[in-house]
């Protein structure tokens, strides 16, 4: 990570006559009201000959590393921009570079979170585990399901539709059954977070009420979604870090074990 300075910006046109095959709409333009930009402060560079035989495409690389930045600590940053040249020499560089827009929808998600400040131990965090979870990402179904709809839920600008995201990849990992899934969810969780305590107890029933939250969300009825999306969010993100510190997926048998205070 390098700092530097440049800016995305999309404006507007407006054409008025349809456009031949592979050629732009013809003038005149006229330009529109709106649009949006994005300045960029700080770039990674991924080298040309990075192995991607066990990892992700160069691609997926850049979103992986920004993923993992929102989890670990600054859900606000995004990749707005690829590129193939680094941006302080694009300017005035001998050849074309090429720009590629990433994430670019201005329309985010809301949440009741103050922007973390990014500190070297969350990079050092990164470092240490961002190879080992991205094999979970590739070999565990479910943990690449909890992840994407974590890291998703930011890009919803609904907020019923956000939590029922989330709630969907908590499912993933933690739903036993059809029947009883309010208890038996919500008690694989706080089993899973927490020893056998009070404290165990009193995580279990606010996460049924999270879960009650996301029924809510579910059948349009009135819930109080700013708090519950911001809490939902919050145990995602704690169950996350979990699964990524032990390097492995809990399984129903690691659950129930947990749940009923075994080996």
């Amino acid at each position: 990570m390098t700092p530097t300075f440049a800016h995305l910006m999309a404006s507007f046109l407006m054409a008025f006559a349809p456009a031949e095959p592979g050629k732009p709409h013809p003038a005149p333009w006229r330009a529109a009201s709106g649009g949006f930009g994005f300045d960029i402060t700080v770039e990674v560079c991924i080298p040309e000959d990075f192995d991607t035989k066990e990892s992700f495409d160069r691609i997926n690389i850049a979103w992986w590393f920004v993923a993992l930045l929102r989890l670990r600590a600054a859900h606000t940053v995004i990749c707005p921009v690829l590129s193939d040249t680094p941006f302080a020499s694009a300017a005035h560089c001998d050849h074309e570079p090429k720009f590629m827009p990433m994430e670019i929808d201005p329309n985010r998600l809301q949440l009741a979170i103050k922007p973390s400040i990014l500190l070297e131990g969350d990079l050092n965090w990164i470092r240490e585990h961002w190879r080992p979870a991205g094999s979970l990402m590739r070999s565990s179904k479910a943990f690449s399901t909890l992840f994407q709809a974590c890291d998703q839920s930011l890009f919803t600008r609904n907020p019923s539709l956000a939590l029922l995201l989330l709630w969907g990849g908590l499912e993933t990992i933690f739903s036993p059954a059809r029947s009883e899934l309010r208890f038996r969810i919500s008690a694989n969780m706080a089993a899973y977070l927490e020893p056998p305590s009070d404290r165990r107890v009193s995580l279990q029933r606010q996460i049924a009420k999270l879960y009650d939250a996301r029924s809510a969300a579910a059948h349009t009825t009135t819930s109080d979604e700013p708090e519950a999306l911001q809490r939902t969010y919050a145990l995602v993100k704690s169950i996350l870090c979990r699964i990524i510190e032990d390097d492995h997926v809990p399984t129903r048998d690691d659950l129930n074990n947990r749940l009923l205070g075994g080996e």
